[in-house]
């Protein structure tokens, strides 16, 4: 029987916060991780709930990625997930889906490594293909397709960047991601009923106290409490689970209420390491 669960490993923003890593998460198929997002501290997430018995696979099998988009909370930790499990053994290449961006992106971190790889691959021939990744552009509709999960692409409404969601569909649960996004014609019919739905929230009660150029910023590119409760409205998830969380001083459980004012479904917001079923 197909068991897919969503570890969440960075619930945070581009700010540096002392219990939150930027984003990320993985969605596991049997046991079969599939990475969303890289920020800064999500490899050693995995190796946290590992240690604590949350996830029985590691981070050898961190060999499928899908990218949102660019911005560096969202991609600083592809080094690490490059080469850090290839020093614990992962063998496997690495398919990573994303804009076609990223390609470039990737390109560049190898060149500025490739010292390291020269000599790990002397010192370790085993596993010299550990740290290669092959590179996919995502377009809109279905992306990728094993026999665990089919995910979907939608382009999403982040700034002048290359941005997507993703709609991860298994045997037993679909799950949506919205990356950075303001609100999007098209996605409640596209994310309706989904069993769980992970989506980037900023505080509408601490919206009016950031400066002007900051609301005009935010306001363009991302999607506040009341934004979001419309949303879940249409698309009614079983569970409305926030990350990329710009709290502007709101607590988690005050960020969920300003949500819950306007919508009467399930909503967490979600912390580092959380396991869902």
């Amino acid at each position: 029987m197909t068991a897919t669960q969503v570890l969440m490993l960075g619930t945070g923003t581009p700010n540096a916060e002392p219990n939150r890593v930027s984003a990320g998460l993985a969605i596991a198929v049997d046991d079969q991780p599939y990475l969303l997002d890289c920020g800064h501290g999500i490899v050693q997430r995995v190796v946290e709930a590992h240690a604590a018995g949350k996830i029985s696979w590691t981070t050898t099998e961190l060999t499928r990625l899908f990218i949102t988009h660019l911005h560096a909370d969202h991609t600083v930790g592809l080094p690490d997930l490059i080469f850090t499990p290839w020093i614990h053994g992962r063998q496997d290449i690495i398919q990573a889906y994303g804009p076609p961006e990223l390609a470039p992106m990737i390109e560049h971190i190898l060149l500025a490594y490739q010292e390291n790889i020269r000599e790990h691959q002397q010192a370790h021939p085993a596993t010299a293909k550990g740290w290669r990744i092959q590179v996919h552009s995502v377009t809109e509709g279905r992306c990728y397709q094993d026999e665990r999960v089919a995910v979907y692409a939608l382009p999403a409404n982040h700034g002048d960047l290359s941005a997507y969601s993703y709609k991860f569909v298994t045997a037993d649960k679909t799950i949506v991601v919205s990356g950075d996004t303001k609100p999007v014609a098209g996605f409640a019919d596209w994310a309706r009923n989904c069993d769980i739905l992970i989506h980037e929230v900023y505080s509408s009660a601490g919206f009016p106290h950031r400066p002007a150029a900051w609301q005009a910023y935010h306001s363009r590119v991302h999607t506040s409490t009341r934004e979001l409760a419309a949303l879940a409205n249409q698309v009614r998830p079983g569970l409305l689970l926030l990350y990329h969380q710009l709290f502007w001083g709101a607590a988690p459980a005050e960020l969920a209420a300003e949500i819950r004012a306007d919508y009467d479904g399930e909503v967490i917001s979600a912390n580092d390491l959380d396991l869902f079923d």
